[in-house]
């Protein structure tokens, strides 16, 4: 369909207040929002430095992934993936440890959030999903972590499942994905300096874990 057969058409859908999406051809696109009203997302850090593990966690994660019914990502098939993680919220366990982290080391007070955007996906996957079904994707994007925003690619999965008894459990409707991530992060290369205290007992790098769940009916997050 040319250029200006399009804008014809929008011209006239418009004015008729017929959808796009319902003129077949014309892209489709589906977004899955992140932020489960009963906070069962997980998203987790290990450190395991020369004198000590250390494991922390919260639940509160947002974002949103859009994406072509197609499942193509490209200029053609516009896709936007986006997510924040409340940093301030991070429990390791003990109270004090979890005071020094927002105040000497993450800075919470002034950079409260880790905020990753993908510019990219890679993925050998084909719509449509099937339910249950696990697909690959390689989202390459930016990172930023205590206002220092780098590149970086995140290897993610993604399980599709349609609306039934099981996803009603999590989301009180709507379709629903699972979305899992597991990939290392650089302090240095965030500006992140370790307070002499944490040391020998924080590492470098650390692994970050994501387990998050997503629904199409964005009511069912209230």
């Amino acid at each position: 369909m040319s250029f200006w057969k399009k804008a014809t058409i929008t011209a006239v859908l418009t004015a008729m207040a017929i959808p796009l999406q319902a003129i077949p051809g014309w892209a489709e696109q589906n977004t899955f929002y992140v932020g489960d009203p009963s906070k069962r997302d997980v998203v987790s850090f290990d450190s395991d430095a020369p004198v000590e593990l250390i494991k922390g966690t919260t639940n509160k994660i947002k974002g949103h992934v859009t994406y072509d019914k197609e499942f193509k990502f490209d200029t053609k098939h516009p896709f936007e993936i986006v997510f924040d993680v409340d940093l301030a919220s991070i429990d390791t366990g003990i109270p004090l440890r979890n005071q020094h982290m927002r105040d000497n080391f993450l800075q919470t007070a002034k950079y409260p959030k880790a905020v990753f955007k993908a510019r990219q996906i890679k993925t050998r996957s084909k719509h449509p999903m099937k339910s249950g079904q696990v697909v690959k994707l390689t989202a390459i994007g930016d990172l930023t972590i205590h206002g220092k925003t780098v590149p970086k690619t995140i290897p993610l999965t993604v399980t599709y499942f349609p609306e039934s008894a099981i996803t009603k459990k999590r989301f009180k409707s709507g379709n629903m994905i699972r979305i899992r991530a597991n990939f290392p992060v650089k302090l240095a290369q965030h500006n992140i300096q370790r307070p002499e205290a944490l040391f020998v007992k924080l590492a470098e790098e650390v692994i970050i874990k994501v387990d998050a769940f997503a629904t199409d009916d964005k009511t069912a997050l209230k």
